[in-house]
């Protein structure tokens, strides 16, 4: 059976003279969200240290990886490189703070999961400079007058018709 990349044993670490452990996992992730995903193409990259504490591990680093952003004004596609901050704890006890505990093992898929989507902005942007899909309006139809409209006619023009029919 193929072992996951995200499921370390961790028993070295459960001892009373335990030590802390470097651990780097390298592995293609399809995680995202509507407009900004992970790239399938470039694996993820996580640079954990495992930290023994009593009834559990502590697990801090860092991990990178590339996402695939869609612009929200003009919808084209960018890749940018990003990193996250990692710090959670697995322990025996089940609690809303605490990852599982699963005798020797504990998988960082879900912790790891949970970090890189909560480091995603809700929105991006190609660049600052983004005119997005539509220019806008010559002229702005709830402030100008319809003499400066020239060829841009108001939907409403058809009404003043109505009002004043002997025009």
């Amino acid at each position: 059976m193929l072992r996951s990349p995200f499921s370390l044993n961790v028993a070295d670490l459960l001892g009373k003279n335990a030590s802390g452990r470097e651990v780097t996992i390298e592995a293609p992730v399809d995680w995202g969200l509507e407009l900004i995903a992970l790239s399938p193409d470039e694996p993820m990259t996580a640079e954990l240290m495992l930290h023994p504490i009593s009834n559990g591990i502590a697990v801090t680093g860092r991990v990178e990886f590339v996402t695939i952003d869609t612009c929200h004004r003009c919808l084209d596609t960018t890749r940018r490189e990003r990193s996250a901050s990692i710090g959670a704890l697995f322990d025996e006890a089940l609690d809303d703070e605490s990852y599982p505990l699963d005798g020797q093992e504990i998988d960082v898929e879900q912790m790891l999961r949970d970090e890189v989507i909560l480091s995603l902005p809700l929105t991006t942007t190609c660049d600052d400079e983004c005119t997005s899909v539509v220019e806008p309006a010559p002229i702005d139809l709830n402030t100008d007058s319809p003499e400066e409209e020239g060829d841009i006619r108001s939907p409403f023009a058809v009404l003043k018709d109505l009002l004043d029919p002997g025009e």
